[in-house]
């Protein structure tokens, strides 16, 4: 084990050693996250969560209507980059990331003979994020720099998913009663594959030193699968901040 891990870094050495350039960093993240969920799964969710809010709560409901927010969320990562010697703009970037409230907020409402009811449901996990993606770098070496950068990703999540419901019953606009739960699903998809499309833009305030603010939009290939069941994929929007330091 000692050889094959000695190997490693040493084959890790001798590639990294072809690039012009290296530059490291790490950065925190805030996004908004949602599940890409079919008019009929939103029908489906409607009624359940409308029927069992009602039978909770004890008030009559005749229709609904349902809405998938986004949810909010946030996380943080360590990069690596890597300058190509022959055009050193271009560049690969691997990193390791962690993004914490992942998922999508499930909103009920439903109504009937001054009767209403309102009832949500919070959705979400952890992942680890592995993404690998190829940049370029406009104006490099100048006080600013904009580096486009797109590529692939894989995600795995961690540990179980959490869903919070919150329920509420009204009669002619007075609260009657109120009912919250929370409980932990099993999440059984390993990991999800999907494309990172987004850009940095990088403020030298030192030759080796930078600022950087990153926007980025990641969308899953493969669906999440919850108990079994295939249930959507997933879309994040993360906007970040964090530093770079370059070795020349």
């Amino acid at each position: 084990m000692k050889k094959i891990l000695a190997a490693f870094l040493v084959g890790a050495i001798s590639v990294c050693s072809l690039f012009a350039e290296h530059s490291f960093g790490i950065r925190g993240s805030l996004g908004v996250s949602n599940l890409l969920l079919s008019d009929s799964q939103k029908t489906e969710l409607g009624e359940d969560l409308a029927a069992a809010v009602g039978e909770a709560i004890g008030t009559p409901w005749a229709s609904y209507s349902v809405s998938n927010d986004a949810a909010v969320g946030g996380g943080f990562a360590f990069w690596g980059n890597y300058s190509l010697p022959s055009n050193p703009a271009f560049g690969i970037q691997g990193e390791l990331g962690f993004l914490f409230g992942n998922g999508t907020t499930i909103k009920c409402n439903s109504g009937a003979m001054g009767f209403e009811v309102d009832g949500d449901v919070e959705f979400s996990f952890t992942t680890m994020e592995l993404p690998v993606l190829l940049t370029y770098t406009v104006n490099k070496g100048g006080f600013f720099e904009f580096i486009p950068q797109g590529g692939l990703y894989l995600s795995i999540p961690m540990g179980k998913a959490k869903m919070e419901t919150t329920a509420k019953g009204y009669y002619l606009g007075r609260l009657l009663s109120e009912e919250e739960e929370t409980e932990k699903v099993k999440i059984n998809s390993s990991v999800l594959v999907g494309t990172a499309l987004g850009a940095d833009f990088a403020l030298n305030f030192s030759e080796k030193s930078a600022l950087l603010f990153n926007l980025r939009y990641m969308i899953d290939f493969n669906k999440l699968k919850i108990d079994g069941d295939e249930v959507a994929r997933r879309t994040m929007f993360l906007m970040s901040a964090g530093y770079r330091h370059t070795i020349r």
